[in-house]
């Protein structure tokens, strides 16, 4: 799996500002139990420009993108357009069924396929299974807290809080994932014609 973002500048603009975005949700969430229809219209906006600029920057590196290869911008950045969509797809194919079964809410959808969509289709796999380990969490301590009579924790949890804590985690993960692979690609082990001359 290619990098990320191949420098800090589209990795703040992806991971940063997604995460904003997601917290203004939270936000939102947590007080009415809505979702404002321009946050995942934002996070799209996002999404479309760093996967075109990500896609052209590994491509014309010589890195791998993802479908199409590397070596030309102009492919790259089409191939970038492709997982961006790819990413949506994954995201309403992961949440639509919930939706049709009453599980989660429009709003709910919406964003999650926004969020793929930056993703792409594999971490928006991890990002679900992420974001379903922070709501057991928090239903455990919930639970809990309950038991021991504390009310702190029994009001409604929309869907976006626990969605930013799990984004925030996997972003931090790619992050540092990232970080290992540019350090692996910048180190260039010695070989016995250096130490002839």
């Amino acid at each position: 799996m290619p990098v990320f973002a191949p420098n800090p500048v589209l990795e703040g603009m992806a991971l940063g500002g997604t995460s904003l975005c997601l917290a203004w949700a939270a936000y939102h969430d947590s007080k009415s139990m809505t979702i404002p229809k321009i946050v995942p219209f934002t996070i799209l906006g996002l999404a479309l420009p760093f996967h075109v600029l990500r896609g052209a920057a590994l491509a014309t590196s010589g890195q791998s993108v993802w479908l199409l290869g590397s070596g030309s911008p102009l492919l790259g950045a089409l191939d970038g357009i492709l997982l961006a969509f790819a990413g949506l797809l994954t995201g309403l194919g992961l949440f639509l069924p919930m939706w049709l079964l009453k599980a989660s809410g429009g709003g709910d959808v919406k964003l999650f396929a926004a969020v793929a969509a930056v993703l792409g289709p594999t971490l928006s796999v991890l990002l679900l299974m992420a974001t379903m380990l922070v709501v057991v969490a928090w239903n455990g301590v919930a639970w809990l807290a309950k038991a021991k009579g504390s009310s702190l924790l029994s009001s409604p949890m929309g869907f976006a809080p626990p969605f930013l804590v799990a984004f925030v985690l996997l972003a931090c993960w790619v992050h540092a994932r990232d970080q290992r692979l540019a350090s692996a690609a910048d180190h260039v082990p010695l070989t016995g014609d250096r130490h002839a001359h």
